[in-house]
């Protein structure tokens, strides 16, 4: 458990160091307030003793270390109060953290809503600050119990209502992509809540207590008290430590190693595209004044025509080499200036069904034989610029389209599909090529980064939808199955209907 308490604290700090949100930050004070309660939790029942090698081997490891929590100098009251700040700010941080994965729009409204769930811990550890305890205690016999217990209810409060959060958001999302990272918060939560639940009945008028009879009859059942625990019951307790650990484990590393490939993506992306933004002004340097070249090169072979001596056939050839190669140069050129350069983004109220068709239609000016099916409510609205978002939307389906002419999949039908996810619009992009391996998807969002074997592929597609989606201020995500297809998610946020467009405007008028 000394182990266990470590890599976990350790784990949320490196989580938070790679990505500083507000999630990030929750995970990290709800281990480190976990990490609190456990550690006063092991340094009072080492200073107990009374219990057997196998408890002590789970609990400490080895004997020196439990001797060296046994006469760790510290007062009861100090240790006593420390447990109960890690004791009652663990059900509050999960709460919010609850409160942070919910999308219910009635909840992400009242904000208020986690101040006032402030109140019941910090009323408590107001009552459990020792001169503040020991008052409290001496006004009636009965009061050190109705603490015990009231404090021990609201904290089961606390947790059921983490609880029915997490079930009631995981319960309203449909698409599998985001059932699956919902699985992965609930199972790092879920755990940690398990090893909480091991400890926390342990109150700290136990400790305040610790030489008197009163604690006595305040709390019973601590299992980790009971110097006869039978074997079943020790088992139990192991094997839920040994699970919960793991699970928890597991998914601080999964997302400390998401986040961190994450915020490594966006540094060296922004690196590569700053060294490709300057090798780029060199590289259209440089062919316009190739381009200059070449014009001066045709109007002289223009003139060789008049001369009686030359091929005309010849020249002829080259005028029309030279004429070809420079339309396919400044082409090339602008569609690489309408990558790079900033642009505006006019965010208005716009029919996703619009933008959509929008697409659809230069998709299939492209690849007339293309087979697309659309799933496009006719009512959603979203906010984006319209030019932006189709020509976003119109690379993915040609990207996607691609990879299925590259996988032979041609009889094969590219989806677009439109999700209303909790506060969320999703639009998906899924296609029936060859996948997404591994190594190809730590650079597909790299500028002038390309995997198809094309001239006429500046590999700034992805790139310029990132960029696009993070303009409108969503994010753009990839589930990958390899051999069997890709799924790209434009995840935009949710903002009404055709009809309150419509209802809106006619109030104006």
């Amino acid at each position: 458990m000394i182990i266990l308490v470590l890599v976990l604290l350790a784990l949320s700090f490196i989580l938070f160091l790679t990505r500083r949100n507000r999630e990030t930050g929750l995970i990290m004070a709800l281990t480190a307030v976990l990490a609190l309660h456990w550690l006063t939790v092991l340094t009072y029942i080492a200073k107990k003793g009374g219990i057997t090698p196998d408890m002590q081997t789970l609990l400490y490891g080895i004997n020196s270390i439990r001797t060296s929590m046994q006469y760790l100098v510290v007062t009861l009251k100090q240790l006593g109060y420390t447990m109960a700040v890690g004791r009652y700010l663990f059900p509050l941080v999960l709460l919010w953290l609850a409160l942070y994965y919910s999308y219910t729009p009635g909840i992400r409204r009242r904000r208020w809503i986690g101040w006032a769930a402030c109140t019941l811990p910090l009323l408590s550890l107001v009552c459990y600050y020792p001169p503040v305890f020991e008052w409290l205690i001496s006004l009636a016999p009965w009061m050190l119990q109705a603490l015990v217990n009231g404090t021990l209810s609201w904290i089961l409060l606390y947790l059921a209502a983490m609880a029915g959060l997490i079930l009631w958001e995981y319960r309203g999302i449909s698409m599998p992509y985001y059932r699956r990272l919902m699985r992965r918060r609930c199972a790092m939560i879920v755990s940690l809540t398990a090893l909480y639940a091991l400890y926390c009945p342990q109150d700290p008028a136990q400790v305040y207590l610790f030489y008197r009879n009163e604690y006595m009859g305040a709390v019973q059942g601590l299992w980790y008290l009971n110097p006869a625990l039978n074997m079943i019951n020790y088992l139990m307790v192991a094997a839920t430590s040994i699970v919960c650990s793991a699970v928890g484990f597991h998914a601080l590393m999964r997302n400390a190693y998401e986040n961190l490939r994450e915020g490594q993506e966006e540094i060296a992306i922004q690196r590569k595209f700053d060294t490709a933004s300057k090798g780029a002004s060199v590289f259209v340097h440089s062919v316009k004044n190739q381009l200059l070249a070449n014009r001066v090169l045709h109007k002289r072979m223009g003139q060789e025509l008049a001369k009686e001596n030359a091929d005309p056939e010849k020249l002829r050839e080259y005028q029309r080499t030279l004429a070809q190669a420079n339309e396919v140069m400044l082409q090339r050129m602008e569609e690489l200036y309408h990558s790079v350069k900033s642009n505006f983004i006019t965010l208005v109220p716009t029919p996703l069904e619009a933008v959509c068709q929008t697409a659809a239609e230069r998709f299939g000016r492209k690849y007339p034989d293309a087979l697309l099916e659309m799933k496009i409510p006719a009512d959603v609205l979203i906010l984006c610029d319209k030019i932006h978002m189709a020509e976003t939307i119109y690379n993915l389906l040609t990207n996607g389209w691609e990879a299925q002419l590259t996988a032979g999949r041609t009889q094969e039908s590219l989806c677009l599909e439109c999700h209303q996810e909790r506060l969320w619009t999703v639009v998906e992009v899924r296609d029936k090529g060859n996948g997404i391996t591994a190594k190809q998807r730590k650079h597909i969002y790299d500028p002038f980064y390309s995997s198809k074997n094309t001239n006429f592929s500046w590999g700034m597609g992805l790139y310029y939808v990132r960029a696009t989606v993070r303009s409108h201020l969503g994010s753009l995500r990839v589930d990958s199955r390899p051999g069997q297809g890709s799924s790209f998610y434009l995840q935009l946020p949710r903002y009404g209907s055709t009809n309150d467009l419509i209802n809106g405007r006619r109030k104006e008028q």
